[in-house]
């Protein structure tokens, strides 16, 4: 009991709730984009790769985030090939078509 005369002992402490439930909000590490960023990584030549990232994926519709329109310009000459790449086998879903959008990485 407190001073207060109220007895906490049936509550449960905030950090025990945070502990059960997190684990189960995390994604797991083989998720669709970890896939498309290991193949993006493996595949591209490094002066794209460290100008443009995948960032999402929604359907079938890739957004790679880039940091200059020269990027965007260089990279919609290689989205077929990309498309290839990333359209493997072992792909969950294909990839139709791939935007690109001008901001940080």
């Amino acid at each position: 009991m407190t001073s207060f005369g109220r007895d906490y002992s049936e509550f449960t402490h905030i950090k025990d709730i945070i502990e059960a439930i997190v684990p189960r909000c995390r994604r797991e590490a083989n998720t669709e984009m970890a896939r498309i960023r290991r193949i993006w990584d493996n595949v591209l030549p490094d002066e794209v790769i460290e100008n443009a990232q995948p960032a999402a994926l929604k359907n079938d519709i890739l957004l790679v985030h880039v940091r200059s329109s020269t990027v965007t310009h260089q990279l919609r000459f290689m989205v077929e090939e990309i498309k290839q790449h990333l359209n493997t086998p072992e792909g969950a879903r294909p990839i139709q078509s791939i935007k690109f959008k001008v901001g940080k990485l």
